[in-house]
């Protein structure tokens, strides 16, 4: 791990990402996360006002349709994550750049590792529908897209592995959770 806070220094044509600290090593996580989301809420909002949102709901469906493999798939390659079990699951979401790295989350595992909760405590997502008044796009997120991917998410890793929301959107004062999962293993 390098000694690099950020890049405000002279220009080094030998830079590598390895030179940075890992504070700055996760700032660029969590920008990678809202580079992310932020391409796909701009892609989602040409496409609302090109085409409309039945439309923009079709596509952002088939989109994420062939996407939420790789958020699993990925991280489970390039950060060695073994197992098949909740905790596995839970792993793949802690270093996905769209999920955990962007949202502030709260995970937990009994200590028989069959039981599982995720409370979103913070989500930007959501703070960008109230702020906007989108309930089309809040719905999307939510319901449309997490909704189904969160469960399917789960059952990829393990097919035994299953999920229901406890807490979802709209929410009635910014105090509330945004939403919140209990997770368990079938036997």
């Amino acid at each position: 791990m390098g000694d690099l806070q950020d890049l405000s220094g002279p220009f080094d044509p030998n830079f590598k990402l390895t030179d940075l600290t890992s504070e700055a090593l996760a700032r660029l996580v969590l920008m990678s996360g809202q580079l992310y989301l932020g391409a796909d809420g701009m892609w989602t909002t040409v496409i609302r006002k090109r085409y409309g949102d039945d439309v923009a709901l079709s596509c952002s469906k088939e989109v994420w349709d062939t996407n939420w493999k790789h958020e699993i798939d990925r991280p489970r390659k390039m950060m060695n994550i073994q197992g098949n079990d909740i905790a596995a699951l839970f792993k793949c979401w802690q270093v996905d750049p769209g999920f955990a790295a962007m949202f502030d989350i709260d995970f937990e595992i009994s200590d028989d590792g069959k039981h599982g909760k995720l409370t979103v405590t913070r989500c930007r997502t959501l703070e960008y529908c109230e702020r906007h008044n989108d309930t089309w796009l809040q719905n999307l997120a939510c319901n449309e897209l997490d909704g189904p991917l969160i469960p399917r998410s789960a059952e990829y890793v393990n097919p035994k592995i299953k999920c229901k929301a406890t807490k979802l959107p709209p929410r009635q004062s910014p105090d509330e959770i945004p939403c919140a999962w209990e997770f368990w293993m079938e036997d």
